[in-house]
């Protein structure tokens, strides 16, 4: 059995791990060729924290993929005899109690002062501490000899080296600056010369400049972008030390390459050459900040697109399947042949051993219930399951009462959208536009809308009612 480290030894390995991880931050500043390793490193570990993306690419350099022990043991891998685990911050909250005037750790308060912390009545706060905990690369497990490989592990979206997608990103990204309510201007307000875009701070607005490649606008959006999440008025004003033009173009020159690199594009234009004059006086305080804001900007970019990427595939993988080959599919995996059930059994089943595949399969199931030709979707419909109403306008589907159902599963199709299926039992929401604002399943303005057409739906009804009172006493006046 490992002998037990003490308190001092443990301190002393996270302080030895945390003088690493400022060596490591320095070297990316010694040359351009330096930094530009580090993005590309930093654009396939955009899920880790920055410090711990550091750790790894300083402990085990090219890495591709990590995960605890007991990770890869679920995906069915095994971490290889010998093999030494990478070193990694873990976030280890402590709370703690007020107990004879000073704080104590709740796990050694006595009973009574745990019990007066869980009704509220003994003042708590929690403290963030951090332990070192330990994860293996992808080529120290048995995974490849298992035929098991990292895009089915992760679920990331891969490009094979082509543009032929290159529509969709130019989509994502439209979409990522709609939820900043970053707005994309038609032309520059002025000329931008040799320029390539321009984001204007007192606007919140893009404009890319026309002269531009279909490649180099996708470029200098996301350059452009990085700016506006960086660098907007509000954000300007939260700084105690403002930026210098030079630390902003750096900036958004660093997440431009990291997302660009991560989706395939050319990064060979990327200016990094001017790095190391800026940096020679910065402390490395200001360093690991700087490092930090790209590091979390390029992941909220890289989740979007790569979010929206995988939807567009799904939806390209649906038209090719028909409902009914994919439901002949999923029952043939779920052992259902001759089985009769009901939806809530079905979905409880399907949620229990694939829960990713809920969603299309109740798209699939509406799809071949209803015969809805989606393509000529002119209005927000939606379908019921187990009601037998077909697709209907959304408004009056959203109106029915639903209190008395065991399981609520509907699906909803939208113009120029792919289908979207939820399920909720009615305890934990009214209806389904209250389960699709509480799961944050659509964007915001989408959301609205459906509010505008179930309210429009209530106005009527409230209208027809009154129609009917004022007929009525109408008639027992006569």
């Amino acid at each position: 059995m490992a002998k037990m480290k003490t308190n001092e030894e443990r301190k002393a390995e996270l302080e030895a791990l945390t003088e690493q991880m400022g060596k490591q931050i320095d070297s990316y500043f010694e040359s351009p060729e330096k930094i530009r390793e580090h993005l590309q490193f930093l654009g396939k570990f955009h899920q880790y924290s920055m410090r711990n993306a550091i750790l790894i690419e300083s402990q085990f350099p090219g890495a591709v993929a990590v995960g605890s022990y007991t990770f890869w043991e679920k995906q069915g891998a095994q971490v290889q005899k010998g093999e030494h685990g990478i070193k990694v911050f873990v976030p280890n909250p402590v709370t703690y109690a007020f107990y004879k005037d000073e704080w104590v750790p709740l796990s050694k308060a006595p009973k009574p002062i745990k019990d007066g912390v869980k009704q509220g009545r003994i003042p708590s706060r929690k403290m963030m501490y951090f332990k070192i905990g330990h994860v293996f690369e992808y080529t120290q497990t048995d995974a490849r000899e298992k035929g098991i490989e990292v895009s089915d592990i992760f679920k990331r979206y891969h490009r094979d080296g082509g543009f032929e997608n290159e529509q969709d990103i130019r989509d994502a990204l439209t979409t990522l600056a709609d939820a900043r309510n970053v707005t994309l201007l038609e032309e520059p307000l002025d000329e931008l010369g040799t320029a390539k875009g321009c984001y204007y701070p007192e606007l919140h607005a893009i404009a890319l400049n026309p002269r531009n490649t279909s490649i180099e606008d996708i470029n200098v959006l996301i350059h452009e972008l990085a700016h506006a999440e960086l660098h907007n008025q509000e954000r300007n004003l939260e700084r105690d030390q403002p930026l210098t033009s030079p630390e902003k173009e750096f900036q958004a020159e660093m997440v431009a390459y990291v997302v660009s690199h991560q989706l395939g594009f050319p990064t060979d234009d990327f200016s990094l050459s001017y790095l190391v004059g800026w940096t020679k006086d910065k402390e490395l305080l200001d360093k690991e900040q700087l490092l930090q804001e790209v590091h979390q900007t390029s992941a909220t970019f890289l989740d979007h697109i790569e979010s929206h990427l995988e939807k567009v595939h799904t939806l390209e993988q649906d038209k090719e399947q028909t409902p009914l080959e994919y439901i002949e599919q999923l029952d043939r995996r779920m052992g259902w042949k001759d089985t009769d059930l009901t939806l809530y059994e079905r979905v409880h089943a399907v949620q229990s051993v694939f829960p990713e595949e809920v969603e299309p399969y109740l798209n699939a199931k509406a799809a071949l219930e209803t015969n809805l030709k989606v393509d000529r979707v002119d209005e927000p419909l939606m379908y019921i399951h187990g009601r037998g109403l077909g697709f209907q306008q959304f408004g009056i589907a959203n109106n029915h009462d639903f209190s008395e159902d065991q399981l609520v599963a509907y699906t909803i199709a939208l113009p120029n959208q792919p289908l979207v299926s939820g399920h909720f039992i009615p305890e934990s929401a009214v209806h389904p536009l209250h389960h699709l604002e509480k799961t944050n399943r659509l964007e915001r303005p989408v959301l609205k809308s459906l509010e505008n057409h179930w309210h429009d739906v209530l106005l009527d009804e409230e209208q027809k009612s009154l129609s009917r009172i004022s007929l009525f006493n109408l008639e027992r006046l006569w």
